[in-house]
């Protein structure tokens, strides 16, 4: 009762703490720091899933003194590799390591990720939102003590947590639509504009011609000002395919690869590339 009194100050002075910061990213990361610095663990880190790369991504971290910080290395990590954590999150359970060194026979590829971040226990419990699990978050080596009250406590700020990534999802969307209005001004003088994800290649329509909206997919052509569209390289080519020159074709494919892009980028703040149309020249 006791320590459960204490982890629940914890919380409402974390939540006061993170409050102080203007941004969620921010108050984010002084809200699992706090924990980190009163609990006395080594990491604390927060793990978002994609489904559609079925994949997992460290995107918040923090880190005792001393201790090197791991999430440039954990990001895409399959989530096979990690698929009985999740076995054990659908049953409305924690993951509670004890000793690391258990893992060795039944999970070697989880024993072999742990002990190359010098883990030795660690506490992990599941991020649930809309009843789907969207993640985890975890404490690398807490004081051995009572391991079944720190899962407790954790599955508390869980909730607290997801409450912080869904405010600075809408933070980031809010963002990136004025973003996309500002740039609404400059496409004036352009027959098309697009935002583009480099990475996973969805895009936004920033201005399309009545021309060009013929190029699109029968189901998208309707789509709401701003709306994420996918495989922009598909819809691309396509445009290039009915409006470029057959001898301008190749430097123009080659030009709208987004596999290159940062290549072609490096050191640069823009590229250009000009083709002769077949209509208009």
């Amino acid at each position: 009762m006791e320590t459960m009194k204490r982890y629940e100050q914890v919380i409402n002075e974390a939540l006061r703490s993170a409050l102080n910061y203007d941004t969620p990213d921010d108050q984010i990361n002084e809200f699992i720091g706090f924990f980190g610095k009163h609990i006395g663990s080594d990491r604390i880190y927060i793990f978002e899933d994609s489904e559609e790369r079925h994949a997992t991504d460290n995107t918040y971290e923090w880190c005792a003194d001393g201790v090197i910080p791991e999430i440039n290395e954990l990001q895409n990590v399959d989530m096979d590799i990690i698929d009985w954590w999740y076995e054990t999150f659908s049953k409305g359970e924690s993951i509670i390591i004890t000793d690391v060194e258990d893992l060795k026979e039944e999970h070697r590829i989880s024993y072999d990720l742990l002990r190359a971040q010098n883990v030795k226990n660690v506490v992990v419990c599941s991020l649930y939102y809309k009843d789907e699990i969207r993640g985890f978050f975890g404490v690398d080596n807490p004081p051995i003590s009572d391991y079944r009250a720190l899962t407790t406590f954790l599955n508390m700020i869980g909730t607290l947590l997801i409450s912080f990534l869904k405010v600075r999802n809408s933070f980031r969307n809010s963002n990136k639509l004025a973003k996309l209005s500002s740039y609404s001004s400059l496409s004036k003088i352009y027959e098309s504009m697009y935002f583009i994800n480099v990475q996973t290649g969805k895009y936004h329509i920033v201005k399309t011609t009545a021309q060009y909206n013929g190029y699109l997919e029968k189901d998208v052509r309707k789509i709401g000002e701003y709306a994420i569209l996918d495989d922009f390289c598909g819809h691309i080519e396509r445009i290039a395919d009915k409006i470029c020159m057959e001898s301008r074709m190749e430097e123009s494919l080659e030009f709208i690869d987004l596999r290159t892009v940062e290549e072609r980028l490096h050191g640069k703040n823009s590229i250009a590339h000009e083709f002769v149309d077949k209509r208009r020249g």
